[in-house]
This record gives C-alpha cells, structure tokens and sequence, in this order.
C-alpha cells in the first residue's frame, strides 16, 4: 500500500513538472501544444509581457524626442527641411513612438537589419496614414475595414490587399523609397538616443550591413523577465493525490510551492501581510473539503464527445470543425462604395464568428486532451484558490473541471458511486427535468415531465447518437445526456443502480437572496424563494411583468432621430413594446445582475444583446422592425424602476453601502470587513493616471492605454462607491458556500460539487444537502450582518467620520426560521 501510494506522489510530482514545462512551452510558443495540430509561435516580441512592459517604457521619451526634432525643423533649425519631415510630422509625436518602439523591439528579437527595420518602420507610420484618411473620407468602409483587420493575420498577402483598397478609395500614400528609408532612420536614431537601450552596430560577419541591438543590460533584464514569467504560467492540471491543505495562506494545493500562488488572489501586499495573522479555520476547512472531493473522468461522455467532434463537430453545442466561408465580393467592389461597405461589415461578421468558433474549438481541444490523458485515473482532484472576496475557484482550468462549461462538467462525475436509493431517484428525476429547462414549476409536474419524456430521456441514455437525440434540446445537452444514462440505469436497476453524477441544487438570483435574507425582508425573500410555497416563484417574471405594466400605460414614447441636416430631433412613435413583447428573457440579465452594480446604462446593452438573440431564433424581428437600440435605450429606463419596486429594500441597502464606502473614501480609508467564516475582505481601488495612443496596425485600430500609478496613491471614489454591494454581497454567498462545504463534512458528504450558487452532491444524499443549504443560510444570518459590517467600519474611520456615517438600514418582519421550509430556496 505504500509503496503504491509513494508511486502516486512520485506521479503527480512528474504531472507539476509537466505542467510548469506546458507552460514554458505555452509561453515561448516554440513547439505545439499537445492538443494543438499545428505548431504556433508568437513572433513578435511586443506580444510577450516583458516585450509589453518594454514597449510602454519606450514611448515616453520617444515621444518626447520626436516632439522636439518635429519642432526644431518646423522653426527652420538644423538647415535645409529633412526628408523625414513630412511623414514624422503627418503623425501625432506619440503615435510616432509607439509604432517606431513596436517596429524596433520586435526587428531586435528577430536580428532584422537596420535597412529592413527601416522601412518597417516608414511602412508601419504609411498604413496609420492611410487609415486615418480612409476614416476623414469613408466612415462606413473605415469601420468595416477594421473590424475584418481584428481577425486576419498582418502578413504580406493582407498588406498587399489593404494597398489595393487604399487605392481604390483614393486614400493611398506614395512615397519614394529614399524617403522612406530616410524616414525610418531617424526614427531609429531617434529612439536610440531617447531610450539609451538600443544602439546601431555592424557586427562581425555580415559585410557592411548594420542592425539595431538591444545593449547587454536590455538583453539580461529580457532574459530574467522571461524566465520569471514561465515559472508563472504553468498549465495547471488536475492532481491524481489529495491535494496539499491549506493550512496558511501562502502555500497549498500542488505538492510543489510556485511564486504567486497563495489561497487568497489579492494584489495588495498589505493584505497578505495582515492575512498571515489571522486565524481562519473555517475557510481552510472548507476549501480542503472541497479540493479533496474525488472526481473521475466519465469515459461514456468522453467517447461520445469525442466521436462527436471526429464526425464533425456541431452537435450538443460543440463548436464546428470548419470555418463559415467569407461571402464573394461583389462585382462592383471597386467602384460601389455601399457594396463596398456591406461587403467589409458582412466579412467582419464572418470573421467574428469564426474567430470565436476557433477559440472554441482549441478550448474543446484541451479539454479532449487532458480528459483522455486522465481517463485511466481512479481518482482525480483539483486544487481550489479564493478571490479576493472569498468565492472558491479550481486552479485548473484548463480540462474538465467542476466549475467549466456544459461539456467540461459533464467529462467529470463523482470517483466513488453510490446506490441511488428511493429519494436520490426522486432527486436523479428532478435534476433531468432541470438541465431540459424545466425547473419554473413544482418538484411534482417536473417530476410528471420527465414521465411523460421517459421514452425519449431513456433513448437518449441507450443511444446517444443512433436514437432520437431528445438529450440535445436541453439547455445544458452534454450534462443532459450523462443525467439521462444515469436516469436510463436507474430505469432499469431500480433503489440499486450506482449513482456517480453530482445532482445540483441552484439558488434562484443568489444576490437578491442574500440581501433579503440579511435584511429580513419579506417582500423580496417571497420573490427569490426564500420562503415556503407550493412552488418556485420567478423574480424575472415578476419584473417583466412590472416592466410590460409600465409600457402599456405608455402607448406613445419620444425618441431622438438624426434628421437631414444631421442635427438631433425628438420624434413621438408608437411603444414597440405593447402588446406583451417584455418577456422573462428580456428582463432576465437586468434583474440577474441589479445586486452587482448593474447601471441603467449597462441595461441597454444587455437588453440590446437578448433582442438580437431572440431575432435570430425566431428568424424575424421581435419588436416588428423597430430600431433594436433605440428600443433597449427606452426599455432601460423601464426595467430599472421595475425592478426597484420588485425588490425596494436590496435597493435601499446598496444605496446605503455605497454611502459609507464614500464617507471611508473621504477619510481615505479602504474598506475592511470580515465574513461570517472568518475571512478578512479588503476593497481598495486606487486612481491611475493615463493616457491613450490610437493607432492603426495592419488596418486594425490599436488603442494602447499607459497608465502609471499617480505620485500620490489615493483611492478612487467611483470603484470604491460602485464595488461594494457587489463585492459585499460576493463575499456573503463565498462565506455561505464555505459554511455548506462545513456542513457536507460534518454530515459525511465527501463528494461535493459548487459553483458559487449551486450546490451539487451524490442523488442519494440530495436531500440532506437541501437541508445544509437552508440551515446554513439562515445561521448566517441569523446576526445582524449589517450592524456588524457598520462596526466594523466605524473602527477604521477617524471619530468625525464615525459621524457622517448613515445608520444600517433597519430590518424586516421576516422570521428566519420560515426558510427551513423553503423548498425552493435551492432547487
């Protein structure tokens, strides 16, 4: 026994260096990664963090000394004009910077000469030029133009492409190539001079020709850069042993300690400083609770999942194999400048897709990969790492783990089985109807549900991919179809059937939940489910139905229009959203995400995404051909004052956070406070100073933002005001999710899964998990957490500050203890 327990250790030991040397090779891109059928190499220096941090360095005094030479000869200093003149001064001094240093850094890693850097420099300043032209003259074709740039490669066919348009746009730039030449040069000397990291030298053995060189210190400072952050990068992978405890906040998880990695991701040192006193056994037991939960590879769902994507891909909500072909030209491109302009959108549209279609499918790739690497595992583990707000996290990322999408849960299941018993079939039934989307309604018509689907939920667990394929219209299909063979078992073997999948429970709007319950609020605990009924209530609904109210009284609305001499008019129309057309979906992300310091204006856009999704399914229009953006800009207002009357008190207690966090702002005082499990929470965001460098590379539009930390650190008053209820609120439902994990130990529940607001565990010990859930969540709140948090508070702050602080808000009617029998709290 412990001879194969050293060979395990000896394993995963050999597993850390294979994930710190994936990361190496991750990092330098010398060698293609195992699930990657090609090689790829970052070839440009600027695209690593050291060439980034060099980059921005560089600018400044580049800036400064093209400033001045541009100054001198247009006073008519240093004699007869320049012939780099012309071009220098065409560009903003730190445009000139920027694109010179990005030219020069990646010209030194590759040895270029200088005649070639050169001209890759009067090239890089010609193509900004010739954009920014194309912008003055054609707005729409410069939009569409950048927009297909951000998906293709800057190589020579693309440059040779952009020439032709430039041409056929009348926006092209000619210059001679001695003017070129001249022009590269001096930008060369010139940032030479500034930076004092470059020099101009002709080196033994190439004839007469010279190059830029980085000087020696430059080149060591590269290299040390470059070997810190491959030791940072690691590909982190899942553990074969029970991970290391965490038992101080500076070294857990992985058997071998690696720079960075500490429990809590908190980049203020003085946090970790105060955090290595504090005594938190509660955190540490629950993360360790749940990074020992053993998980396996599920080979049913990887061989599936793999035959799948062989085949093709595309189905389950896989991604693809092959791109969408760009749409043909039209024969008028070059003399149509609307064509033109289509043309450039639709491609931009074809690229996005595609572009996100090929990160899909190098994220399945991976997943694929270590799934199979794994598959043979009796047991599998992931480490887990807090953020700043105590919310648990897995390391590994980057295969199957608990908290990835639907096809990465779905390749894990529970390493130990258990027979799922008469209730965990009761539990197994009602988690099937949830991942079909059926899980507005009662545990008893979910349960009618899948009777009545059981043909087509059994077929779906025989044969996945020879049957009726019921299991791909789920919401969730690759979960969906591991819950259906799991259902499909039980079928057949009845209260024996071994059970390995997690069954969740999910909390309904985690935010709103826990502001009524800390503020015992009656009216919006009903609305999340926080007290007993005979079935879920849907606080979504509920505010689209306030929200359709509103606009039924509201038939006539006023919105803004360019008339024909580009001036802004009001205009009166016709509601667009009478007649029902404010659905749950529409009020869904709002709602979801009022708690998290959602603003009016970040509506508009939520909205404005659920339209056009909603367009696409239907194949028509939903609001009937009215302006989709000008529709959400109205409907924000809307949905804002809906949900403020829906949940009136959550409003008033982010009101009331955001006030103190002010007043600590005034006395520049972060903000302190401690969770119900005993972890220190520290918000603090400072004010950066900055500027932006817009220019264009390749035709795509590049905007570098520098930002330096100010002389003078000082808190931003706008993060500090707009981060607490999120961060307050975030670190309540990380506190209660720890207090769960507690509780499943206690109980003897050793295979958990969580993700924030849900809550996962075998189906046979389901129920005792509802109940954890319940009484955990009313423990915590059981003290006043917002008398607690306004002590703490008054603390910290100087004794007329103390002063200005408001009064907690008072609270509510609700009697704690009617959440014991919330059936639906966590469903």
């Amino acid at each position: 026994m412990q001879t194969e327990a050293r060979a395990l250790v000896r394993r995963q030991l050999e597993l850390e260096d294979e994930s710190r040397g994936l990361g190496a090779t991750r990092y330098r891109a010398a060698r293609p990664l195992p699930w990657k059928g090609d090689a790829s190499s970052v070839s440009e220096e600027t695209a690593l963090p050291p060439g980034k941090m060099l980059l921005k360095q560089c600018i400044e005094p580049v800036e400064q000394a093209v400033a001045e030479w541009c100054a001198q000869i247009a006073n008519g200093g240093a004699g007869r004009r320049h012939g780099a003149f012309r071009l220098l001064n065409a560009c903003l001094p730190d445009q000139v910077a920027y694109l010179t240093a990005r030219v020069v850094i990646n010209s030194v890693s590759s040895r270029l000469g200088l005649t070639a850097t050169a001209f890759a420099v009067a090239a890089a300043l010609i193509e900004h030029i010739e954009m920014v032209r194309l912008k003055e003259t054609n707005k729409k074709g410069y939009r569409g133009l950048t927009k297909v740039s951000k998906k293709k490669a800057s190589d020579h066919k693309w440059r040779q492409a952009l020439k032709k348009i430039m041409d056929a746009e009348g926006t092209r730039l000619t210059v001679p190539q001695a003017e070129q030449l001249q022009v590269g040069l001096k930008a060369i000397e010139l940032m030479c001079d500034s930076t004092g990291l470059f020099v101009i030298e002709q080196p033994a053995g190439r004839g007469n020709s010279r190059i830029v060189r980085a000087t020696e210190t430059l080149v060591d400072w590269l290299d040390k850069q470059h070997a810190r952050c491959e030791l940072l990068e690691p590909i982190h992978m899942p553990m074969i042993v029970r991970p290391r405890r965490w038992r101080t906040p500076f070294w857990g998880g992985y058997l071998t300690k690696r720079p960075g990695l500490r429990l809590v991701k908190q980049w203020q040192n003085a946090y970790h400083s105060e955090l290595r006193h504090v005594d938190m056994p509660l955190v540490y037991k629950a993360v360790n609770t749940i990074q020992e939960s053993p998980w396996r590879i599920s080979s049913r769902i990887l061989d599936l999942m793999t035959q799948v994507w062989e085949d093709g891909g595309n189905l389950g909500g896989l991604p693809q194999r092959e791109d969408e072909p760009v749409p043909a030209k039209p024969e008028d491109f070059d003399v149509n400048d609307e064509a033109r302009s289509v043309w450039f959108r639709e491609a931009a549209k074809v690229h996005e897709a595609n572009a996100f279609m090929q990160s899909k499918r190098l994220q399945l790739s991976q997943r694929l990969w270590i799934a199979n690497k794994f598959r043979d595992e009796e047991a599998i583990y992931f480490p887990h790492e807090l953020d700043f707000r105590g919310r648990v996290y897995p390391v590994p990322t980057g295969g199957p783990h608990p908290q990835g999408d639907d096809a990465a849960k779905a390749l894990l299941e529970f390493s130990e089985g258990m027979p799922i018993g008469e209730t965990g079939g009761m539990w197994l039934t009602i988690h099937v109807a949830n991942l079909f989307g059926v899980d507005k309604v009662s545990f008893s018509d979910r349960i009618k549900w899948v009777a009545e689907n059981a043909a087509a939920i059994i077929d779906s667990g025989e044969n996945p991919l020879d049957g009726g394929r019921f299991w791909t219209t789920a919401d969730s299909p690759w979960c969906a179809l591991a819950a259906c063979i799991d259902y499909a078992g039980y079928c057949r073997d009845g209260a024996a059937h071994i059970s390995h999948i997690p069954v969740a429970l999910d909390g309904s709007n985690s935010g709103l939940q826990h502001f009524s319950a800390m503020l015992r609020d009656p009216v919006g605990a009903a609305a999340v489910n926080l007290l007993p009924s005979d079935k879920p209530q849907d606080v979504y609904m509920q505010v689209a139905v306030k929200a359709q109210a509103i606009v039924d009284a509201t038939p006539v609305i006023t919105i803004k229009v360019k008339g024909k001499d580009g001036e802004d008019k009001e205009i009166e129309v016709a509601n667009p959203w009478m007649n029902g057309k404010v659905t749950r979906a529409i009020a869904k992300r709002p709602t979801m995400t009022y708690c998290y310091s959602a603003t009016r204006f970040g509506m508009v856009d939520m909205i404005h995404q659920t339209l056009r999704e909603i367009d696409a399914d239907k194949g028509q229009p939903h609001l009937g051909g009215f302006d989709n953006y000008q529709a959400a800009s109205y409907l924000s207002y809307v949905v804002w004052d809906a949900i403020s009357q829906v949940v009136v008190a959550a409003t008033g207690a982010m009101g009331w956070l955001r006030e103190v966090a002010k007043v600590a702002t005034k006395a520049t005082v972060p903000v302190w406070w401690t969770t119900p499990t005993g972890l220190p929470v520290l918000q603090m965001y400072t004010n950066m100073e900055g500027r932006e460098i817009d220019v264009h590379i390749g035709g795509a539009r590049t905007k570098l933002v520098i930002k330096t930390p100010s002389a003078e650190t000082t808190l931003n008053s706008n993060g500090q005001a707009n981060g607490i209820a999120p961060n307050f609120v975030h670190s309540f439902d990380g506190a209660h999710l720890q207090s769960v994990a507690n509780g499943c130990n206690d109980a003897g529940i050793k295979s958990i899964a969580v993700i924030h607001d849900s809550f996962g565990t075998h189906a046979a010990r389901t129920g005792e998990l509802a109940d954890i859930l319940r009484q955990t969540f009313i423990d915590q709140y059981t003290p006043n957490v917002l008398q607690r948090f306004y002590e703490e508070i008054s603390e910290q702050l100087p004794e007329e500050f103390v002063e200005q602080l408001p009064p907690p808000p008072a609270e509510g009617l609700m009697d704690l203890q009617d959440m014991a029998a919330a059936d639906y709290m966590f469903a």
